[in-house]
């Protein structure tokens, strides 16, 4: 409970109750960002050792979530998202960037369910938001997958006023 409340992910009221908190666009805007930072930098070099499993690896996932999405199970689709962003930052085998990458993993259920609700967009959509993903890695188009990964990660959110007061046109969002 400590660990969900240093997170933000509950508020407790002592000795009476605890509730589960809303994640606040700012908030969302953050961890997807973070998340778009470290897997464009596993990306950063390449495919990896083994291209053509890392495109499998991402198709297996995709399917996991489809499937979580015609059962309409949300926890299933936050795992399967987690299964297939997992394969992404798997593929420089740097393991700070594992590690500080998992650190967000806890606040991705509450950002998805947040995000389906305040974008209005359905289960299906949201893995109709990894396809871009997967066809670029199975043409190996390595320009194109970093382009399709920061359009998934940093589209989606109104766009924020810069430190001019225009607006922020490389501005974060979410798609998950």
């Amino acid at each position: 409970m400590r660990s969900l409340h240093a997170e933000g992910l509950i508020a407790i009221v002592p000795r009476r109750y605890s509730v589960v908190t809303r994640m606040s666009i700012e908030d969302a805007e953050d961890v997807c960002y973070a998340r778009y930072v470290l897997e464009d930098a596993s990306l950063e070099s390449g495919f990896g050792p083994r291209p053509r499993e890392l495109a499998k690896e991402l198709r297996l996932a995709l399917e996991h979530m489809s499937v979580a999405a015609r059962l309409n199970d949300m926890d299933a689709l936050v795992d399967s998202d987690t299964q297939f962003h997992e394969v992404l930052i798997d593929v420089s085998g740097r393991r700070r960037l594992k590690d500080l990458w998992l650190i967000l993993n806890s606040q991705m259920g509450a950002l998805m369910r947040a995000e389906l609700e305040r974008q209005g967009i359905t289960m299906d959509d949201t893995v109709g938001r990894h396809i871009g993903l997967v066809d670029a890695a199975s043409d190996g188009d390595l320009p194109r997958l970093r382009a399709e990964l920061r359009a998934h990660y940093l589209e989606g959110f109104p766009r924020r006023a810069g430190a001019d007061g225009n607006a922020d046109t490389a501005g974060v969002a979410g798609r998950d």
